[in-house]
């Protein structure tokens, strides 16, 4: 404007260009300038880490590592929210060796059924260790050999051991006495 003869500088011109990836700054002689950067920026998308400005323009940088670590969530990446870990219901371990067919539900290892343990073995003593597993302890309880001619039979070293022969003597010198 002009005042009192002489022209008086009016407001000063905006030449932000809502860019961040450029220099704004004025030239009085040239006006606006809008230099382009390499400064860092973000591109708008959460699914991209380390965006960079590059020809004025926001270069979107990697994917992020989106793993929170746990086998029961499926990570996904949506670009608004970014990493996302969704329950899945896949096969799992609940670190106990005591239980089989472990399964996720949400987000959580569920432990599966027992582990079964007996071998079958009547001179073991069965049971499950939480870290081992199975364990069948050799025992000496008594047991049956499956004899009919032997009495007293004991456990040892995971085996049944006979006991002692049957005596079947009646005592009748015209019988032949033998054990079947």
């Amino acid at each position: 404007l002009c005042s009192n003869g002489a022209c008086k500088p009016g407001k000063a011109v905006s030449c932000n260009d809502q860019n961040p990836c450029t220099a704004d700054t004025c030239d009085p002689k040239k006006g606006c300038a809008n230099t382009p950067t390499t400064a860092k920026c973000n591109d708008g998308n959460a699914c991209t880490e380390g965006d960079v400005c590059k020809a004025g323009a926001c270069v979107a940088g990697k994917p992020p590592k989106c793993d929170d670590g746990n086998v029961c969530t499926t990570e996904n990446c949506d670009p608004k929210g970014g990493c996302l870990g969704v329950a899945n219901q896949i096969p799992c371990s609940d670190n106990d060796a005591c239980t089989v067919g472990d399964r996720c539900k949400d987000k959580k290892c569920e432990p599966g059924k027992a582990q079964i343990c007996d071998d079958g073995n009547p001179c073991t003593v069965d049971a499950c260790d939480k870290v081992k597993g199975c364990t069948n302890v050799a025992s000496t309880a008594p047991c049956s050999d499956n004899n009919a001619c032997t009495t007293g039979d004991t456990c040892s070293g995971g085996v049944c051991k006979a006991g002692k022969q049957v005596v079947c003597n009646d005592n009748n010198p015209c019988t032949i006495d033998s054990c079947d």
